[in-house]
């Protein structure tokens, strides 16, 4: 694993010109909320701009990344940030709706980042290189399309921490392994049910044991208002990502429609939920 990440490191050119093969991304759910130098690298998902302010990368997870420890994956990822973006000016796209989804409780401005002239995409170059997973929050969903699109690519192509079986992405009868942390899980919905105004995807026979999503009012009122009813989920092959809680088992309570994918079979190719 070490080796892999020193030689995405040693080839970080390539991989730029690969992000640039991609296209530019599209930004137009978002709003361009102006242009900074990038004064330094502080970890993989933050960046100190130099009139003091510090971004806080929207829509991604590195999964080694702690509060006390950076791994090899976080430490690729930081080496290659500082390669391609220290002392570059950036453009920053936020939030349409000032009030929402442009700050954290931490303070940090939350944002989505390209340079300035050559219009890299900061997530994309992470995600494509298998350096960051897809985890967009229920404030900031507007490029996980984008971005899950890119991963799927890397995961793919076993690149940087998809090469890893530590992050492999796990069915239901693994997802146990997972528990109080993230993962992406896929498999085959055996009974929906409402409960409590709460939409249940049961992945087993045994509800009070087996692998369960459950999707509460609000998003069950955005699947409707999209002509999807999670009511006749049962029999689709899905891939499901979350916080892996215990609750009656392995459960992950949906917190937008974007963290589920109908898969047309059990290979990679998916759509969102239609």
């Amino acid at each position: 694993m070490k080796t892999y990440l020193i030689l995405i490191i040693l080839l970080a050119s390539f991989f730029i010109s690969s992000a640039h093969a991609q296209g530019e991304a599209d930004f137009s759910a978002l709003i361009l909320t102006g242009e900074q130098q990038v004064e330094e690298i502080i970890d993989p998902l933050r960046l100190r701009l130099l009139d003091g302010r510090i971004l806080q990368l929207s829509g991604i997870d590195i999964p080694d990344l702690t509060p006390y420890d950076t791994g090899e994956i976080g430490l690729a990822a930081m080496t290659l940030l500082k390669e391609t973006f220290l002392k570059k000016y950036v453009k920053i796209y936020q939030d349409k709706n000032k009030d929402k989804g442009r700050m954290n409780r931490m303070g940090y401005h939350i944002a989505h980042l390209s340079e300035k002239n050559s219009n890299l995409w900061i997530q994309a170059l992470l995600i494509q290189n298998g350096l960051a997973r897809v985890r967009p929050s229920a404030q900031n969903i507007e490029m996980a399309e984008q971005m899950m699109a890119l991963e799927l690519i890397a995961r793919k192509e076993k690149r940087g921490l998809w090469a890893d079986e530590k992050y492999a992405v796990l069915t239901p009868e693994t997802v146990g392994s997972a528990m109080h942390g993230w993962a992406i899980i896929e498999g085959t919905i055996r009974a929906s049910a409402m409960a409590k105004n709460t939409v249940f995807l049961n992945f087993g026979n045994d509800w009070r044991t087996d692998f369960t999503v459950g999707i509460p009012s609000q998003v069950r009122r955005k699947l409707v208002n999209a002509a999807i009813d999670p009511l006749k989920f049962s029999n689709k092959h899905v891939r499901v990502r979350g916080w892996v809680e215990d609750y009656n088992g392995p459960y992950i309570e949906l917190i937008d429609p974007v963290w589920i994918e109908i898969l047309p079979d059990v290979s990679e190719k998916a759509t969102l939920a239609e």
